[in-house]
């Protein structure tokens, strides 16, 4: 008996929840704006391109790999958050060689990475957490920020997954009013 009054209990809280009226669907926090009645769009997403290689005899050879992983960025070294670059094919990439542990071409290869940097947890209980939610919105309003890429993982020949750290990689990130992401540009990377 309990189980059925359970039961019905969210399925008319489920109704209630999708027979509110349509001016409140703006305010769920996974849409890309949060204060519905002034239409703010706020910043979301960092897009940036690595490169790494290696260096063969004086000359850059680009690492062929089908991804990046865990890929580690801070912000004023607060906030960090991390994400994979997108899937390559390189199947049909026809000058690949054996260099140490990796596979690597002298064709230049650009990992793109789009990093969501909204602070969005999967739920909200207590006061304080929404407290915090709106705290962490307010860090990445429009300015001038520090960004480092922290490391990330490439896959060896054999398989392998290896952390890279990048400490001396930082540089600036501008934050600009009603924009969702920011394109940091390109990074080439030396794989010792």
């Amino acid at each position: 008996m309990k189980t059925t009054n359970f039961r019905l209990t969210i399925i008319c809280s489920l109704f209630l929840l999708y027979s509110c009226d349509k001016a409140l669907d703006s305010y769920y926090y996974s849409e890309p704006t949060i204060y519905s009645q002034s239409n703010k769009v706020l910043f979301s997403e960092i897009i940036f391109f690595m490169k790494p290689y290696v260096m063969d005899n004086g000359q850059k050879k680009y690492i062929a790999t089908e991804m990046l992983k865990n890929i580690s960025l801070k912000i004023n070294n607060k906030i960090e958050k991390g994400a994979d670059s997108y899937l390559l094919d390189i199947t049909h990439i026809g000058s690949k060689e054996i260099y140490g542990n990796y596979f690597v071409t002298n064709q230049s290869i650009h990992y793109p990475v789009v990093m969501n940097v909204t602070m969005i947890p999967d739920q909200l209980i207590t006061a304080g957490q929404y407290a915090d939610l709106l705290n962490d919105y307010l860090n990445l309003q429009p300015g001038v920020y520090v960004c480092q890429i922290v490391s990330f993982d490439i896959a060896t020949i054999s398989g392998k997954w290896e952390t890279v750290y990048t400490p001396w990689l930082s540089f600036p990130m501008e934050v600009k009013e009603n924009i969702i992401s920011a394109n940091l540009g390109e990074f080439e990377i030396e794989i010792r």
